[in-house]
């Protein structure tokens, strides 16, 4: 809550005019609850999600129809087929390579993963952050991330943002130096990387959309393989 109640004085002066969305980290139910288990994937931004308040007591009050935080059906409506609001998961490119990714180690794959954006705050109506409204959350996004990685102390974490909006939060983690790649996938015209930091395997591939689904799971999937094969499943 201290986090989030920072951030949101901090872009107050860069969303004047417009509505913003405020995103917490989602997790399964079936999450796994040990140390250094399960995946944990973040995409760039998200729009439209719950509630526009600026209200860091609603934010986070349980059971409140605008709590961003340990919501029910957290991860589950990514496998209906139109969720109450009349969104459709199946047309979203990144839930569906998420998909594509975890059912490689999970059967009911949405109960054992989890996911986050990089930035929290982002426009409601749509689209990513514009480099100002990036610029002003970032320093408290970086201590949320910290906090994600804890709180989940996920094996894996899978960043499917592209390198330019992963760089500064890789090189956060990793002590403010840039991190050299450990292994490398090249699927199409594209490419993933592999990273490890502080023990932990970072994966950083493009967005999905508009992008070949299939061989870009494949890549994600050789890479966890070859540098972490043993998450439960």
């Amino acid at each position: 809550m201290p986090l989030y109640s920072h951030m949101i004085q901090a872009v107050r002066d860069e969303c004047i005019g417009y509505e913003t969305a405020k995103f917490c980290v989602q997790w399964g139910k079936e999450f796994p609850a040990d140390e250094n288990e399960g995946i944990l994937f973040y995409g760039r931004a998200n729009n439209g999600w719950v509630t526009s308040s600026d209200s860091v007591e609603e934010l986070f009050a349980e059971g409140d129809e605008e709590c961003i935080f340990a919501r029910e059906n957290q991860m589950a409506w990514m496998e209906d087929d139109e969720t109450e609001s009349g969104y459709r998961p199946s047309r979203s490119a990144l839930i569906r390579t998420m998909r594509n990714v975890a059912s490689e180690y999970y059967v009911d794959w949405s109960s054992h993963v989890a996911w986050s954006n990089l930035y929290k705050i982002a426009p409601w109506e749509g689209g990513n952050p514009n480099d100002e409204l990036c610029d002003a959350e970032y320093e408290d996004c970086v201590e949320i991330m910290r906090e994600e990685l804890t709180f989940l102390s996920p094996r894996v974490v899978v960043m499917l943002t592209g390198y330019h909006w992963a760089k500064d939060f890789l090189v956060s983690m990793n002590a403010g130096q840039e991190p050299k790649y450990i292994d490398k996938e090249v699927w199409g015209d594209y490419e993933a990387w592999a990273y490890r930091i502080d023990g932990r395997l970072f994966v950083v591939s493009e967005h999905p959309q508009g992008k070949p689904e299939a061989v870009h799971a494949e890549a994600i999937v050789n890479l966890i393989e070859r540098n972490n094969n043993n998450l439960k499943s």
